[in-house]
């Protein structure tokens, strides 16, 4: 057998594995883009600047900077808005994406909160308390100015797995007890961070296991809607 066989036969499975790679996430790509045809959305390029405004004071973390591409909007009333974000961190540009839906929220607090939501698949236990604490740790990427929050006895043992917010708010300050029923479902359909500040609430998905199932997490929004 000829020395150099084995790395020719590496380098055909790399190919290969490439090859199936790509062919992958273009079908993925044309699956989520019959879903948001079929849900009504259409692509609003002229509200691209306002929605990287509006995610960047969500975010509210000046050592990123934030791109929307794709940006599509439901069609009626309240707008729904469709994009991929790309966060891309100063000085460097490592960039991040994910899928994200933003919506209008109507809560008694105008200030930041965001939500850990683990899938039903994953049970309680020490997996899921140790989702909610590297989501909730000290990272760079964290919105500025929030800090982890106790979770309510009553939420033990449920999908909401995390929280942040302001300082000495209590969870229930910052969102109602409707809105958190509705948000426990959302990690189903790999939403899996809920975020909200001011008038406007943002769900993102950045796991490869968990498709971000947009029918579905419409479907699940629409009742505070």
């Amino acid at each position: 057998m000829p020395t150099y066989l084995p790395f020719v036969l590496v380098g055909l499975a790399a190919v290969g594995l490439l090859v199936w790679s790509l062919a992958g996430q273009r079908r993925r790509h044309q699956d989520r883009k019959a879903a948001l045809e079929r849900l009504g959305f259409q692509p609003c390029v002229e509200q691209k600047a306002w929605l990287e405004e509006t995610v960047a004071r969500i975010e509210n973390n000046p050592g990123y900077r934030y791109e929307v591409r794709e940006p599509k909007r439901l069609s009626g009333e309240p707008a729904v808005y469709y994009f991929v974000k790309v966060r891309h961190r100063f000085p460097q540009d490592d960039a991040v994406a994910e899928e994200e839906i933003l919506f209008p929220l109507k809560r008694s607090s105008a200030g930041g909160l965001v939500l850990t939501v683990k899938p039903s698949s994953l049970a309680p236990g020490l997996a899921a308390q140790m989702l909610g604490a590297l989501a909730t740790g000290p990272w760079d990427a964290q919105p500025g100015g929030l800090h982890r929050l106790e979770l309510p006895p009553d939420l033990k043992d449920t999908n909401v797995v995390g929280a942040l917010g302001a300082p000495g708010a209590s969870l229930y300050d910052l969102v109602d007890a409707r809105t958190l029923s509705v948000v426990q479902g959302l990690g189903d359909a790999g939403g899996m961070f809920v975020q909200c500040r001011d008038a406007w609430c943002s769900v993102a998905g950045a796991s490869v296991q968990i498709p971000f199932r947009v029918e579905e997490l419409v479907a699940r929004i629409r009742p505070l809607l």
